[in-house]
């Protein structure tokens, strides 16, 4: 891999300006790297931040605070409302939706994902998904003159968008079809803690069902069980897909997204991909996922600039995915793999509850509710050889801070 540093006739074509796109932008300019750098996105809009959308801007409806910081580099071209049609490997260019093509030295695809849908309800004006801008403004704008709101979808940003309706005095319902909040992200005992948090919030949860059918006139939506519940707005929140489209047509190895590696190197020299897009080897579990955070798409973007710029000197991506998420006055912080065949929590006296998972002895996963500091040091142990034993962490008295310390210096 050729050093871009200082290359001032090299180029770096970047698709998709979200947090992963705008990172490895910054980063580049960061890190010294003089060549051209293109930025190509999708909408209208500069650069900004997904998780307020569902949480803060609701409430507020501040954009100030959804742009993302700071400003692109001068020597990055932004070139907004463009959709990039296909990828020429061997020419080395990406052809744009206005006929132009752009050259490009290195290619990077950061085309994030979408909403997954539902057939039966997509062409219901007031049936809404939210992943853009667009999106977070069509849902806080119908939120003002609607009384509930119906999510499908019992995963973090249902959860999110739930609780800041309820916050805003609209009567929130969550529909699952899964067995438990949070199947794909959280253990289930947490799982559970969040379920009683959230109903005494006023929420209603319905697990195990579906939607049947919408009633525009009564604004309520039918469930498969005949069941009846508010529908004023209608969210649909049951994960995403990776836009892969673009890196398949041009041959990439794909599958639900784009396979990378630790370099963020795809099967096609010369393009590599970050943030939600990829399927990447998680270094806790060894196996090749969409690893779906913020965290994530930020470090791996960190991580391509440094590779791009310093090859010799830059080291393969490989750190413990984790994410947050905060739901009202919940705040959930995830990281590692959470199974294991041996498990324990600690609560402290503010009622933050801690929850470590172990398989062969070590630490696999931390999942923390209102207990950040804790969280901070316990996902320091997760990989290391070093733990600390599920004893330890339950003792009243522990300072958790002094027992990873400890461990880390054995």
């Amino acid at each position: 891999m050729s050093k871009l540093v200082n290359a001032e006739r090299q180029s770096v074509v970047i698709v998709g300006a979200g947090l992963a796109g705008f990172t490895v932008a910054c980063a580049l300019a960061q890190q010294g790297y003089a060549g051209e750098v293109t930025l190509v996105g999708d909408e209208p809009w500069p650069p900004y931040d997904r998780p307020p959308l569902s949480k803060q801007f609701q409430l507020d409806g501040d954009e100030s605070q959804v742009w993302l910081a700071p400003e692109l580099p001068p020597n990055v071209k932004l070139q907004r409302q463009r959709k990039a049609l296909a990828i020429d490997p061997r020419r080395q260019e990406l052809c744009l939706d206005d006929g132009s093509t752009l050259p490009w030295d290195r290619l990077v695809l950061a085309t994030g994902t979408r909403p997954r849908r539902l057939a039966q309800l997509d062409t219901l004006p007031r049936v809404l998904t939210l992943r853009t801008l667009d999106d977070a403004r069509a849902i806080r704008e119908a939120l003002k003159s609607v009384a509930s709101l119906l999510v499908i979808g019992g995963g973090p940003i249902g959860l999110e968008l739930a609780a800041s309706a309820a916050e805003l005095g609209r009567q929130s319902t969550v529909v699952e079809m899964g067995p438990r909040l949070m199947g794909r992200s959280v253990p289930a005992a947490m799982a559970d803690i969040l379920l009683e948090y959230h109903r005494s919030q006023g929420i209603a949860i319905h697990l195990g069902r579906t939607v049947a059918a919408l009633d525009d006139g009564a604004k309520e939506a039918v469930l498969d069980d005949g069941q009846r519940v508010p529908a004023g707005l209608v969210v649909v929140g049951i994960g995403v897909q990776a836009n892969d489209e673009l890196a398949a047509q041009a041959g990439i190895a794909c599958d639900d997204g784009v396979f990378v590696d630790g370099w963020c190197r795809t099967t096609a020299p010369g393009v590599f991909a970050v943030g939600d897009v990829t399927r990447q080897r998680n270094p806790v579990t060894g196996r090749f996922e969409r690893i779906e955070t913020w965290a994530n798409a930020q470090g791996q973007a960190q991580a391509l600039a440094s590779i791009l710029c310093n090859p010799g000197e830059a080291r393969a991506y490989d750190a413990v995915p984790w994410f947050w998420s905060d739901q009202g006055g919940a705040r959930l912080q995830c990281a590692g793999a959470l199974t294991g065949e041996q498990q324990a929590w600690r609560v402290d006296a503010a009622g933050g509850r801690v929850l470590v998972h172990w398989s062969g002895g070590r630490i696999t996963g931390v999942a923390a509710l209102n207990a950040a500091r804790d969280f901070v040091q316990l996902k320091k142990l997760i990989l290391p050889r070093t733990t600390i034993t599920p004893e330890q962490l339950s003792a009243p008295a522990a300072n958790i801070r002094a027992l990873v310390q400890q461990a880390l210096v054995l």
